[in-house]
């Protein structure tokens, strides 16, 4: 009998409890597939909301594109927007100063007959000529000196184109119509004639638009946040 040292039979380390699997059991044949293995099916409402999604994001990145792209142009043309803002209402701010100066030049032609109705008062010495032979009847006293007078009557005629001495004291009345015609140059101040306070409330509306114009940056800097 021969003696040999026993070799004790080596133990397997106990399987850590993450390593330990479940069992699966297979499914028996003719059995229906468990739901979960199943891919549901999308109703057309879940498929409508999917592409209107869609569409939305797709309008959202256009109009963001779409301001990027403004910001950006505005911010380069600021510049140039705002001198022409100022050339434009600097220029309206002067035709409106220019207004309230201005006067109206012009040569109004007159032409019309004008009515002439009035009394003419006359009261002056002057000379007659006698058109036609004037007969005179009066009576006349002659004087003869220390023999006394005597009364008579006198009958005499004036030959035509006689001058006599006339002393003219009455009312002649005047009727008439005369022509009137001459040219007129007018000088009117629109300032004076009721414009001035107009166009200085024009100006005082104009100044807040310049002063917001001239407080605008000549460039828009983006600072990212």
């Amino acid at each position: 009998m021969s003696l040999e040292p026993t070799i004790p039979p080596e133990v397997a380390p106990p399987l850590a409890p993450a390593e330990i699997l479940p069992a699966t059991t297979a499914p028996a044949a003719g059995s229906p597939a468990p739901a979960a293995s199943l891919k549901p099916h999308k109703s057309h409402k879940q498929k409508f909301w999917d592409a209107a999604k869609t569409l939305t994001l797709i309008t959202s990145m256009i109009i963001n594109l779409i301001l990027i792209v403004a910001i950006v142009t505005l911010a380069n043309q600021v510049g140039a927007i705002k001198t022409t803002l100022n050339s434009v209402l600097g220029q309206l701010d002067s035709a409106f100063e220019g207004l309230g100066a201005a006067s109206i030049k012009d040569t109004i032609a007159i032409s019309q007959q004008v009515p002439v109705r009035f009394d003419l008062p006359l009261n002056q010495d002057t000379i007659v000529t006698t058109r036609s032979a004037v007969p005179i009847n009066t009576q006349a006293t002659f004087s003869l000196g220390q023999f006394g007078s005597i009364n008579g009557t006198v009958s005499l005629q004036l030959p035509t184109g006689t001058q006599l001495p006339v002393h003219l004291e009455l009312t002649v009345p005047v009727s008439n119509t005369i022509p009137v015609v001459f040219n007129q140059p007018i000088n009117i101040p629109l300032a004076e004639k009721g414009l001035g306070p107009v166009v200085a409330k024009l100006r005082a509306a104009l100044a807040p638009i310049i002063n917001v114009v001239n407080q605008l940056p000549d460039r828009l800097v983006i600072i990212p946040q």
